[in-house]
């Protein structure tokens, strides 16, 4: 029997994604660039959708002073399960879905996730429709998922990959389709559309060989790659390959995002 698909549900990728942002600042750089455009102020209440294990809304409290408050939104029960630990802090609530009746919050934020909740527009209309009177929308994603080229022509972290193929460590299912997302220009039609007033930004950090293998190791980003193969034999085929690669090699990666405020 073909095993199921792994999701963000799973105890095995929460843990792996949790290690992954333990031991690399990939998010962590990303959280704090989103923060500091969404001008967060110490009184807000803030909505974190698609919370993860907490780390925007850890970002987001380093600006909040005692009387604001974040509600973070996260589907996965265990991410849930982790982000309540990792985030321990009484301004903090968890929920499996936005609260009803939905309150009206100062700023919305959407770290590294918004391609997940399904077609962008209905989306941003959605969060939008959170937003109090002169509110913001916060959120980004890597370059590359707005069609914004972002590699060299010559990918130093594609090593693994290629390795990996080379013995035959790869499964057959093809890699998962590119995320269906705008240009950065549609990105903008849409937010106008949904009555937002938007500023783009974006910010750049640096991708390492080693950061890209932990990645790998979450369940969901590499099941295209290596198929229903257990924990311990994706780490076992992905320290083959950083054994076989320049395991110093880095690119620079772009994050590209938006703040979008409501009249």
């Amino acid at each position: 029997m073909t095993p199921a698909a792994p999701t963000w549900d799973d105890a095995e990728t929460a843990r792996a994604y949790q290690a992954f942002t333990a031991r690399h600042d990939r998010y962590r750089t990303a959280n704090a660039a989103l923060v500091r455009a969404a001008r967060i102020a110490p009184s807000h209440r803030v909505l974190d959708v698609g919370a993860g294990i907490g780390g925007t809304a850890a970002a987001a409290l380093a600006r909040l002073g005692g009387s604001g408050r974040v509600v973070c939104v996260e589907p996965s029960a265990a991410m849930r399960r982790l982000g309540r630990a990792e985030v321990a802090d009484p301004r903090v609530v968890w929920r499996a879905r936005v609260p009803r009746p939905a309150p009206a919050f100062d700023r919305v934020l959407c770290g590294a996730s918004i391609w997940l909740m399904g077609a962008l527009d209905a989306t941003i209309a959605r969060l939008a429709a959170r937003l109090a009177p002169g509110g913001a929308l916060a959120f980004d994603v890597p370059a590359a998922y707005v069609g914004v080229p972002d590699t060299p022509r010559v990918d130093p972290l594609g090593a693994i990959a290629a390795w990996l193929a080379g013995a035959r460590m790869l499964a057959p299912a093809p890699l998962p389709p590119a995320v269906a997302l705008p240009d950065p220009a549609g990105v903008e039609r849409l937010l106008a559309a949904a009555g937002l007033r938007a500023r783009r930004w974006s910010m750049r950090a640096r991708l390492t060989q080693a950061a890209y293998r932990d990645w790998l190791a979450i369940p969901v980003v590499s099941a295209g790659m290596l198929g229903g193969v257990d924990a311990a034999e994706r780490a076992r085929r992905l320290d083959a390959a950083l054994a076989h690669v320049d395991a110093a090699a880095w690119r620079r990666e772009t994050w590209i995002g938006w703040t979008a405020w409501k009249s």
